[in-house]
Formats: structure tokens, C-alpha cells, sequence
């Protein structure tokens, strides 16, 4: 309901409390972007020294970039923008295929598959979408969503044991729980930000932060333009960054329809076709000839706001600007990279807990969930996160592009769904008519 949002998305801050404490609480927030980019991509190419300096200076700048214009121009909502996981995976898998040299060509290739998701936007893709998407594929995403980031979470949090560093992360994602439920006023809000201070602060303590990375960057970096050069990349790996962002695309149109729902708030088709062309052209392409993956609306957006119940665009607008100024600050970026990974599963846990209520509700908000829906959605997903826990060892002999797809458990219920919905268990209008109706 509209009282229980503390500002929606067109409101004017209240004052210089305010504007302070939430702008913080969004650029606290945009650290764990800056987290994915450096243990993806970052750790599986093995980047050292001034590299992972400079790789992650463009990481920040892109997260920077990609927001503020998406919340500026471009989707008009609250909702962070960071390295997508579809692509950084790709990636990693090209490393895997072909060693450093082909994998950093993957960067080039993303720059190129950019363009040819730019020309499918114009050429009405975004139609395409509308007309096989539905609230059993975005209930289904969003619960998956959810599933698997609560998975990276408690990984995280419990990557020397379940020790004492685990507890002291489950702890903290204890609090900002407590904190969003019983929590009044202003600290009602604070979750995410209280779960990242407190973190840091527990951690540094405990000598858990590696602050080697602070005292190696320079004080001063910019990012270069195709920084591991520009030879043409082979056909074959353009083809795989041209279909893994198009599987991105769909997240996107997923996680816009998510968020939306969330806010109670209709997308309109300019600012979603703005969107899109953002996508492509700057969090696709540009990303690309920065040498960093590309980056998207994060899902995770879903239960951060319903977390803070503030999606007033001013604060993340600010928030951004400042980011992208920081992205030349070399000991900030070495900062950010340097965030524990519990405190990183004890963030993810929170929002992965409000991300599965959300999934839930939209389930219930469609137009019938029936014995024929909970079927092919629950085979869905259990198939899904059946293929994303299997071990490493049963890809062997799969075709990178496959694994790519079907080990992402976000990607893979979106396909299995839309697949079952409308072809294996597809149903007449009449049929689907008579099974809207009350009994």
C-alpha cells in the first residue's frame, strides 16, 4: 500500500537527513557490484597488480555509468546496476576453453555483441518478450533469483567453515532482519547499510579485510579504452557473447516487470525501450571496450527496496554521480574489492529472504495457479536448480554455450518455463478461459 513506502519513486527528499543517510545507503550498496566483478571475473582470469587495479577502476565506473543513466534516462527506476552474472561467466568459461589470450578476447567479442543486440532492440525484440512472458516466468525467475543468491550467500558466509566467522555473518544478516521487521522511523530502512558498516568494522577488527589491495593501488587511475587490445575476436565467441547477452536481455525485461510489480508501478514502453537501447549500446558494448563484463539491473534491486521501502530515484541518482567520480580514487576501488565475503553472503542472505516472499506473491497474483501451473512451474524450477547443483564433473563433455545456459538456474527457468507454458503444456483459449473462472 502507498503508506507503507517510506518514498516512492518520483518523491522529493524530505531533508538533509535524509538525502544524506539513503544516497549513502545506495552507494554502500553499489560495494557488493563491485564485489561480483572482482570474484567472477576478476579471481577466474587471475588478475594481479596494476591489471586488477585498472580492471576494477572500469568495473566502478561502468556500475557508475550504467546506473545513473538507466535511473536518469533509461528505465527511470531505483535499482543498481553491476556486472551481470550471464556474460562474467561466459567468460570464465572462455578461459577455461582457450586459456587468457581467448578469454580476454571475449571482451571485444561482448563490445561486437552489443551492436547486434542494439539492432534486435530497434527491430522490436522487446515485443517478442512481452508477448512469451508471463507471472508464472517472472514468479518463477524471482524465486530462482532468490534461491540461488541465498545458495551464494551461505557459501560465502561459510567459505573457512562454520566457524566463528560464519556465525558473526549469520549474526549480522540476523539484524538486518530484526532491524527490517521491527525496526521504527528511519532505522526501519537500514539494512543493507547496516549490515555492510557493521561488517566492515567487525571484520577489519578480526584482521579479516585484505588491506593489501588498498596499499598496493595508485591514488590516481583511469580507465583505458580496449585495455588488452583490439584484434579481431574469433566468430565462434562472438556468437556465444551475442546469445549469452541476449539471455541477459531477458533478465533484464524480467527484473524490470519484477521491480515494477514491487512498486506498484507500470513501466511505459518509452522508458523501457530506453532501456533496452542502454543496455545494449553502454552496459553491453562500451563495457566490452572497457574490458569489464556486462552489466544489468540487478534482481537483487527486488528485495533491496522492499527491504528499505525507499524507491525514490534522487538518492540513487546521487549515489551514482559519486561513484563515478570514486572510480578514479585507486585506494577506494581496492577498498570495495577488499569487502569480506561473509559480509557479502550476510547482505545476499537478507536480500535473498525478501526476494522469495516477492516470488511467492507474484505467484499468487496471477490469473490462475492451478494444478497445471504448479506443475510446470515446479518441475521448472526443480529442474533448473537441479542442473545448477550439479557438479562440475557432468559438464565435461558439454558444449560451453550449453553449460552456459543450463547451469544458470536464472537463465534455465526462465527457458523451461516459457517452454512448458506455451508448448509442451500449452492449453486452448477456451480451456484457459473456463479455468479462470470461479468454480
Amino acid at each position: 500500500m502507498m503508506a507503507d513506502w517510506v518514498y516512492r519513486r518520483s518523491d522529493t527528499p524530505r531533508g538533509a537527513r535524509d538525502w544524506f543517510v539513503y544516497s549513502a545507503q545506495w552507494l554502500v550498496t553499489m560495494f557488493y557490484a563491485v564485489v561480483w566483478a572482482y570474484a567472477i571475473v576478476g579471481v577466474g582470469l587471475g588478475f594481479t597488480g596494476a591489471r586488477l587495479t585498472g580492471y576494477l577502476s572500469a568495473a566502478v565506473l561502468m556500475i557508475g555509468l550504467a546506473t545513473l543513466l538507466q535511473v536518469w534516462i533509461g528505465h527511470r527506476m531505483a535499482m543498481v546496476s553491476g556486472p551481470n552474472v550471464i556474460p562474467s561467466l561466459a567468460i570464465v568459461a572462455a578461459f577455461s576453453t582457450g586459456g587468457i589470450d581467448y578469454a580476454l578476447q571475449a571482451f571485444t567479442a561482448q563490445a561486437i555483441a552489443g551492436l547486434v543486440v542494439a539492432a534486435l532492440v530497434f527491430a522490436g525484440m522487446i515485443r517478442s518478450i512481452r508477448r512469451l512472458w508471463s507471472p508464472l516466468v517472472l514468479g518463477a525467475m524471482v524465486m530462482m533469483v532468490g534461491l540461488s543468491v541465498a545458495g551464494l550467500g551461505i557459501a560465502s558466509m561459510a567459505r573457512e567453515g562454520l566457524g566463528l566467522n560464519f556465525f558473526l555473518a549469520l549474526a549480522l544478516a540476523l539484524g538486518g532482519c530484526v532491524l527490517a521487521i521491527r525496526g521504527r522511523g528511519l532505522f526501519a530502512t537500514l539494512p543493507p547499510l547496516f549490515i555492510i558498516g557493521l561488517g566492515y568494522l567487525v571484520f577489519l577488527a578480526l584482521g579479516e579485510v585484505d588491506t593489501r589491495l588498498i596499499g598496493e593501488a595508485p591514488m590516481f587511475t583511469v580507465p583505458a579504452l580496449f585495455p588488452y587490445g583490439l584484434s579481431m575476436p574469433p566468430w565462434d565467441l562472438v556468437v556465444v557473447m551475442v546469445i549469452v547477452n541476449l539471455m541477459a536481455a531477458l533478465n533484464l525485461y524480467g527484473n524490470l516487470q519484477g521491480y515494477g510489480d514491487v512498486i506498484g508501478e507500470t513501466i511505459e514502453a518509452g522508458d523501457e525501450r530506453r532501456s533496452f537501447t542502454i543496455f545494449a549500446l553502454v552496459e553491453t558494448s562500451l563495457a566490452g571496450m572497457l574490458g569489464v563484463p556486462a552489466t544489468v539491473a540487478y534482481a537483487e534491486n527486488l528485495g533491496i527496496v522492499q527491504l528499505t521501502r525507499v524507491a525514490a530515484r534522487a538518492f540513487i541518482l546521487v549515489a551514482a554521480a559519486i561513484f563515478l567520480v570514486l572510480s578514479c580514487v585507486g585506494p577506494f576501488v581496492a577498498l570495495m574489492a577488499a569487502m569480506p565475503n561473509e559480509v557479502v553472503g550476510a547482505v545476499l542472505l537478507g536480500i535473498a529472504s525478501s526476494v522469495l516472499g516477492i516470488g511467492a506473491r507474484t505467484f499468487s497474483a496471477a490469473p490462475a495457479f492451478e494444478r497445471r501451473e504448479q506443475t510446470l512451474v515446479g518441475f521448472a524450477m526443480f529442474l533448473s536448480l537441479g542442473l545448477y547443483l550439479l557438479p562440475d564433473a557432468a559438464w565435461t563433455h558439454t558444449p560451453a554455450l550449453l553449460r552456459t545456459i543450463f547451469a544458470n538456474p536464472v537463465i534455465s527457468v526462465i527457458l523451461f518455463v516459457m517452454l512448458f507454458e506455451h508448448v509442451v503444456f500449452r492449453t486452448s483459449p477456451s480451456t484457459e478461459e473456463k479455468s479462470h473462472e470461479p468454480g
